[in-house]
């Protein structure tokens, strides 16, 4: 049976880590805010932009745009967004598992040729499963992202998408990330960047769809519909990724600050177990001193 003593350290070193993790979620907590703000703010503009595309390569000529081109054979190229940081729960797992059951669908689909598919790993997390687990070959690796989202901090990877995209090496270019919800749901998504397509998103719901009346509307372009689109298209695909980059940062901090709430919550439940424990063997100790005291009381008369 343990002493009081290694009890009491053991209360000790438990209160320490709840502290830990209760700072760690009050921290969590302030940047999800920031994050959910600007994704908020953001998600109405990103989406409109996506309609906006969708409606012009419907009215121009796809076979003028390269990147509107569709191309039945090639390579695939999954972008997989996940955190630099642990500590955030089953966050990365739940991503990760998307973007293995995607690679699987895929190798499928190509005669369980991985070389069809190309990796572009966004975090450490992520990458650091993936390189042991996939079997895929990768195409690049982005990492150390700041504390908050820049639209620069895409501009990377977005050019070399892009580019290669325009290139012949990608017939499509693929997201894996996740989408927030509310600070307890963050659902892990596939988006496709290229080609444009409607269903853009595996779960529709999660976004906002142009109206009904949309087709109805006529609007006119100057100086034509497909200038416009030569000016906006490279910038409104790297806006897609870069709100992808928002969704998954939301997520993140929503993720760490439910986990270490989680951790601090358990960790409080351990110290009134370990509390109760500490206080029974010390009752016992003070009967047992008792017993003796009064056995050698009666002895000595």
């Amino acid at each position: 049976m343990p002493s009081t003593q290694q009890f009491r350290k053991r209360i000790k070193a438990v209160k320490n880590t709840s502290q830990i993790t209760r700072a760690m979620e009050m921290v969590a907590s302030v940047k999800m805010q920031k994050a959910t703000k600007t994704i908020l703010n953001a998600r109405r503009y990103i989406q409109n932009s996506w309609n906006t595309l969708e409606m012009l390569a419907r009215i121009t000529s796809p076979d003028k745009h390269p990147l509107l081109q569709q191309r039945p054979n090639g390579k695939t190229a999954v972008i997989v967004i996940t955190s630099d940081r642990g500590l955030c729960g089953s966050y990365n797992t739940n991503i990760l598992n998307k973007a293995l059951n995607l690679i699987r669908s895929e190798s499928n689909a190509a005669g369980a040729d991985k070389q069809q598919l190309d990796l572009i790993a966004v975090g450490q997390k992520g990458a650091n499963l993936l390189k042991r687990i996939s079997g895929t070959s990768f195409a690049a690796e982005f990492t150390d992202f700041g504390r908050e989202i820049q639209f620069e901090e895409s501009t990377p990877i977005a050019k070399m998408v892009i580019n290669d995209y325009i290139n012949g090496q990608y017939n499509r270019i693929l997201v894996v990330y996740s989408h927030f919800e509310s600070s307890l749901k963050q659902t892990p998504v596939i988006k496709q960047l290229l080609p444009i397509t409607s269903e853009h998103i595996d779960i529709p719901q999660l976004w906002e769809q142009a109206s009904a009346d949309a087709d109805k509307i006529e609007y006119k372009f100057e100086p034509s519909p497909d200038a416009v689109l030569n000016s906006i298209l490279t910038r409104f695909i790297h806006l897609q990724l870069f709100g992808a980059l928002l969704e998954a940062n939301a997520s993140e901090h929503a993720a760490r600050m439910v986990a270490m709430k989680n951790a601090t919550d358990n960790a409080r439940d351990l110290i009134d177990e370990l509390t109760l424990t500490y206080n029974s063997i010390r009752q016992d100790s003070i009967t047992r001193e008792i017993a003796e005291i009064s056995g050698a009381a009666d002895a000595m008369k």
